[in-house]
């Protein structure tokens, strides 16, 4: 049974009320799966990821209402999305220049396994080309779906930051041109 799916792009604060709730809502229930959670992180491209305790959720998704979200909706429901930043410099990857870099993606625990993550990021490859030509992105050593995914996508290893997340968990940074 195919069911009607569609990826809206919404590009920093132009979000509706219904829409900002249902990720909120996502937000909240992925969280966990992050290394460190979503709901204790202050900043969508914290540099230091170590676990941090507390909550800084509210200020980590003001700060992802205000960057580009693709949001994957199937049969009237939010079940993933991805965030970015259109015009982003990192310092320790310079050589790429200005580039697109996403903060955030996630997948509905229910939904997964259906290639949605795939869809979003051929939706991010075919933006605009009035975006930068370069794709970054970081995850977790330990993240061995997403990594799979990415390497299918064409995603190269740029850089290994060892215990960034925790003692032993790495943080990969990957890119590719669209």
């Amino acid at each position: 049974m195919m069911m009607a799916t569609e990826i809206l792009w919404r590009t920093p604060g132009k979000m509706t009320q219904l829409e900002q709730r249902s990720l909120e809502l996502l937000v909240e229930e992925v969280s966990d799966e992050f290394v460190p959670p979503l709901t204790t992180r202050s900043s969508t491209t914290q540099a230091v990821l170590a676990s941090a305790s507390g909550s800084a959720s509210s200020s980590y998704f003001d700060e992802m209402l205000m960057q580009h979200c693709l949001l994957l909706i199937e049969c009237g429901k939010l079940q993933g999305f991805l965030s970015f930043r259109s015009f982003h410099r990192d310092v320790r990857l310079s050589q790429i220049g200005i580039c697109i870099y996403v903060s955030t993606i996630s997948v509905r625990p229910a939904a997964r396994g259906r290639g949605l993550a795939r869809l979003l990021y051929q939706k991010l490859l075919g933006l605009p080309k009035t975006l930068p030509t370069w794709i970054l992105l970081r995850t977790r050593s330990t993240n061995t779906h997403h990594l799979q995914l990415l390497d299918t996508l064409g995603f190269k290893h740029l850089l290994t930051v060892p215990n960034d997340r925790d003692p032993g968990i790495d943080s990969i940074y990957l890119g590719r041109k669209r």
